[in-house]
């Protein structure tokens, strides 16, 4: 039988620590990782609904704007016809 002198036991427990550091290390790394993509994903998504709303509101305008020149020209009818 092999007695474990204080020296590897001293050697391994630096080298456990050593991999649990590293397995940290790694798992900070990857959850950052997904961090910074979920965010990216989150500013895609405002992007988008911006750009919804945008076109929205300019449909609108058009929809408002043909609706004034619709009365507009009605309006011109009925003042020639009442004229003329």
């Amino acid at each position: 039988m092999h007695a474990v002198t204080w020296q590897e036991m001293i050697k391994r427990c630096h080298g456990c620590m050593n991999m649990i550091v590293s397995a940290k290390d790694h798992q900070a790394a990857e959850a950052n990782k997904n961090a910074a993509s979920l965010l990216e994903e989150l500013s895609q998504e405002r992007e988008r609904e911006e750009t919804k709303k945008a076109a929205a509101a300019r449909k609108r305008d058009r929809k408002k704007l043909k609706k004034k020149e619709r009365a507009d020209r009605d309006k011109e009818t009925a003042d020639d016809s009442a004229t003329g």
